[in-house]
C-alpha cells in the first residue's frame, strides 16, 4: 500500500486494475479447466460397433440425471469469466477510490468549506505524493498566505487606529492653543485693551502653531503612504551598497564623529533589497542617533546567509525604559534631557514599518556606551 501511496493516479490506476485482470483470467483459466474436466467425465461418450468389416462410433447420451447440468455449466463455462473480470475492474476502482482519492478528496472538500465560513485555522495535510497531495500542498500553501495576508491586514487596521489616536492626541493641544488664542484676540479686539505688539504676538503664535498642525497633516500624510508602499528588492552589489551609504550618512552626521563599520568580508556579494528601505531606515536611525549623540556614532553592517543587520549606536545617556517597551509606536517622543521636542516621535515608528515590509524587525536597546537601535532586511529573493 505505501509504494501504491506514492504512485501517480494513472500509475496506480493501471496497476490495480492490471493485478485484478490478472487474477480474474487465473480464476477464468481455472474455471474453464474445471467446467471442461467435469464436461469430460459427464459429457455425451462414444460407442464403438462393428458393422460388419465397418466400425461406426455412435454417441451415448448422456444419463437422464445430467441433462440439466450439462446446460447450466455450459453457460457457466462463458459467464464465469465475464464475471470475474468485472468483478475485479470494480474492487480495482474500489481500492483505487479507498487508497488514493477518499482521503485527499475529503480534506479538499472540509477546507473548501473552512474557507467558506471565513475560518483558516486548519490545516490540510497531504499523505502522498501524488497529484492529489500536490493539489492538497498547493491549497495549503494557498491557506497560510490568506491567514498572512489576512493578519497582515489586521495589523495594518490596528496600527491605523493607533496612528489616528496618536495623531487626534497630539493635534489636540494646537487646535486648543489655536482656539484660546482666537478667543483672547476677539476678545481684546472688542474691548480696545489689546495693544499692537500683543495682537502681533497672538498672531505670531497662531501662525506658529497652524504651521505646526500643517507639518502634522504632512507626516501624517507621509506615514500613511508608507503603510501602502510595497518592497521592491532587486540585485545589489555589497560594496556599492556600502558606498552609497557612507556617502549618505556622512552628509548627516552634522557635528557628531560617525564611524561605519563593514564586516562583510565578501564585498563583490550580491544580495537581494529595496535600496529606498534601506537608505529611508538608515538615514532615520542616524539621524535620530545625532539628536541625542554626545560626540560619536557606530554604524555595524553585516550579512549573513539570509539577513542584513544595520546597527546604529550612540554614546548618549541611552534609551528609557518607556523608549525600550514603546519606542517604535508613532507620535512617541524620547524624553532624553538633550532631546530635540521639535520633531514628532516618527522616525523610529517608520523604520519599523520599512524594515516589517523588507521581512525584517527593528529592536532598540542599552548598552554599556549608550543607546543602539539594529535593523534586520530579508536579503534573499522574493
Amino acid at each position: 500500500m505505501e509504494r501504491i501511496n506514492h504512485m501517480s493516479l494513472k500509475k496506480a490506476f493501471f496497476f490495480l486494475s492490471a493485478i485484478f485482470l490478472l487474477i480474474a483470467l487465473l480464476l477464468s483459466v481455472i474455471s474453464i479447466w474445471g467446467i471442461s474436466e467435469i464436461f469430460r467425465h459427464y459429457g455425451p461418450s462414444i460407442e464403438l460397433k462393428m458393422d460388419g468389416n465397418d466400425v461406426r462410433a455412435t454417441p451415448v447420451p448422456p444419463e437422464p440425471a445430467y441433462p440439466a447440468w450439462y446446460h447450466i455449466f455450459s453457460i457457466l463455462q462463458f459467464a464465469l469469466p465475464t464475471l470475474y473480470v468485472l468483478t475485479g475492474l470494480f474492487l480495482a476502482d474500489w481500492l483505487f477510490y479507498r487508497i488514493k482519492l477518499k482521503m485527499p478528496l475529503a480534506a479538499l472538500q472540509n477546507g473548501a468549506r473552512q474557507i467558506m465560513h471565513n475560518n483558516l485555522d486548519f490545516s490540510i495535510a497531504s499523505s502522498a505524493s501524488d497529484e492529489l497531495g500536490q493539489l492538497c500542498d498547493a491549497f495549503e500553501t494557498m491557506r497560510c498566505e490568506l491567514l498572512k495576508n489576512n493578519r497582515e491586514l489586521w495589523r495594518q487596521t490596528e496600527e491605523r487606529k493607533r496612528l489616528n489616536a496618536a495623531f487626534s492626541h497630539d493635534l489636540r493641544n494646537p487646535v486648543t492653543v489655536i482656539k484660546g488664542s482666537v478667543k483672547l484676540l476677539k476678545k481684546g479686539i472688542t474691548s480696545g485693551k489689546q495693544t499692537k505688539e500683543e495682537i502681533g504676538d497672538t498672531l505670531s503664535l497662531l501662525e506658529e502653531y497652524s504651521g505646526r498642525i500643517e507639518a502634522f497633516i504632512e507626516t501624517m500624510s507621509s506615514a500613511q503612504r508608507l503603510e501602502e508602499m510595497q518592497c521592491n528588492s532587486k540585485q545589489v552589489q555589497w560594496s556599492a551598497l556600502i558606498q552609497e551609504l557612507s556617502v549618505s550618512l556622512t552628509i548627516l552626521r552634522k557635528d557628531k564623529k560617525l564611524n561605519l563599520h563593514d564586516n562583510n568580508v565578501n564585498k563583490n556579494e550580491w544580495i537581494w533589497v529595496d535600496r529606498s528601505i534601506v537608505y529611508n531606515v538608515a538615514e532615520n536611525l542616524v539621524s535620530n542617533a545625532v539628536r541625542y549623540a554626545r560626540k560619536q556614532i557606530s554604524v555595524a553592517v553585516t550579512c549573513d546567509d539570509s539577513s542584513m543587520i544595520l546597527t546604529v549606536q550612540d554614546d548618549s545617556e541611552g534609551y528609557s525604559q518607556n523608549m525600550l517597551t514603546r519606542g517604535t509606536e508613532p507620535f512617541l517622543r524620547g524624553d532624553h534631557p538633550s532631546g530635540d521636542s521639535g520633531h514628532f516621535g516618527m522616525g523610529l515608528y517608520i523604520c519599523r514599518l520599512l524594515c516589517e515590509k523588507h521581512g525584517g524587525t527593528l529592536a532598540l536597546q542599552n548598552t554599556e556606551n549608550g543607546a543602539m537601535a539594529t535593523a534586520s532586511f530579508n536579503i534573499l529573493k522574493s
